[in-house]
């Protein structure tokens, strides 16, 4: 007798290796859809960690949020982050305050700016 077996989809996503381009793309996409208070003006570096390595930055001005794979000197915000947990984060898939209470992300610089992009980013 044959057993019935489901299967299951894996999206194409979950199939794609994690890349600093995929993360830069996400983070791209994630940005294009928020609504940033039009008189902030907020710059975060954003280096990633573990799995994948390299730094990117988000600067939201003018209302727009805008994400560039370079070095941004002299940032508002100082992100380290472990690049598999942030990608969780852009996904949706985990709280970016559990990932700091968790110690996978840390913040450092101006907290009210960061209060800023938390709530127009994350």
């Amino acid at each position: 007798m044959a057993k019935n077996v489901k299967k299951t989809s894996v999206s194409a996503a979950a199939e794609e290796a994690l890349t600093y381009e995929s993360i830069v793309e996400t983070f791209k996409e994630r940005v294009s859809k928020t609504k940033s208070p039009v008189d902030a003006r907020v710059a975060a570096q954003v280096k990633l960690f573990g799995a994948v390595e390299g730094i990117l930055y988000v600067l939201i001005a003018n209302g727009i949020a805008v994400v560039e794979p370079f070095d941004y000197r002299g940032a508002d915000i100082e992100i380290d982050a472990d690049a598999e947990v942030f990608m969780a984060v852009l996904q949706g898939k985990k709280a970016m305050s559990n990932a700091i209470s968790d110690g996978d992300v840390k913040m450092q610089g101006n907290a009210g700016k960061a209060i800023v992009l938390a709530a127009a980013v994350f």
